[in-house]
């Protein structure tokens, strides 16, 4: 299934990116900013972020499932996703108590 129209990016595509990102060493969080330039590609209009992110997320799982990837790191990858999209949200004002620029700023760095 196409996620990313603009760059013609699959599900399948995503799937051979986590397997290879998440086999690295200390392996960083699978956004789809990561995914997408390990594939050598640019998002365009970000129309497909919000399924790019979820097709993450199940792949993630479903890689787990078939053993492709550990429990472990899938456990770990899932657990980073959900802070990183928590952080977002905070970042956002959408929940919980305010973030700022200036205490997101390393974060914001270790993913990009």
């Amino acid at each position: 299934m196409i996620v990313c129209s603009c760059t013609v990016i699959s599900d399948r595509d995503i799937e051979v990116a986590l397997v290879e990102i998440l086999s690295q060493p200390n392996a960083p969080i699978p956004t789809p900013g990561v995914v997408y330039r390990h594939l050598a590609k640019r998002m365009n209009c970000c129309g497909c972020a919000p399924f790019a992110v979820e097709t993450i997320y199940d792949k993630v799982g479903e890689l787990e499932r078939r053993g492709a990837i550990s429990a472990n790191v899938g456990a770990a990858t899932r657990s980073k996703l959900l802070e990183f999209n928590a952080w977002r949200a905070r970042l956002r004002g959408k929940i919980g108590p305010a973030s700022t620029p200036v205490e997101s700023e390393p974060i914001a760095r270790e993913i990009a």
